[in-house]
C-alpha cells in the first residue's frame, strides 16, 4: 500500500483533491470519467451553472430576459444583465427633484450633503412643529 500523498488525486482543471473514484470535481465540476473511445474528446472544465431560482421567496423580473432572480443577485444567473440595467441604457433623467436635477449624475459628496440637508431639514420641522404645538 502507497503512502498518503500516492492515493491523493488532485483535479486536472484546478487542482482540488478528489475522492477516490469520483466522476467529477467538486469544486470546478470537471468531467473525470474516461472519454468514450468513439466520441471526440470535450474539454473537461465547463464553468457552474447559476445557482437555481429558489421556488418560494421575493424575485425580480430581469428586464433583458425576463428571467426571475432572487432579490440578493445584483444581476440576472440567466443573461449576466445587472439590475434595471434597461434603465441605465435609456436616455433622460432616471431620478429628477425639483431644483435639483437628475440626483443620478450628482457625485458621491453632492448626494451625501442633499440627503444631509433633507435629514436636517426633517429635524428643522419636526422642531418647530413641537414648538408650535406646545
Amino acid at each position: 500500500m502507497g503512502t498518503h500523498e500516492q492515493l491523493v488525486r488532485t483535479c486536472p482543471a484546478c487542482g482540488a483533491a478528489l475522492r477516490p473514484g469520483a466522476p467529477w470535481c467538486t469544486l470546478c465540476y470537471a468531467d473525470l470519467r474516461p472519454a468514450p473511445a468513439d466520441a471526440a474528446p470535450e474539454p473537461s472544465y465547463a464553468p457552474p451553472s447559476p445557482p437555481p431560482v429558489p421556488a418560494e421567496g421575493p424575485t425580480w423580473p430581469c428586464a433583458t430576459c425576463d428571467a426571475p432572480n432572487p432579490l440578493g443577485y445584483g444581476a440576472c444567473g440567466a443573461c449576466g444583465s445587472g439590475f434595471l440595467s434597461v434603465l441605465r441604457e435609456q436616455e433622460g433623467p432616471l431620478l429628477e427633484l425639483p431644483g435639483v436635477g437628475d440626483i443620478t449624475r450628482l457625485a458621491k459628496p453632492q448626494r451625501f450633503a442633499l440627503a444631509g440637508g433633507a435629514a436636517l431639514a426633517a429635524v428643522l420641522l419636526t422642531f418647530l412643529s413641537g414648538v408650535v404645538l406646545r
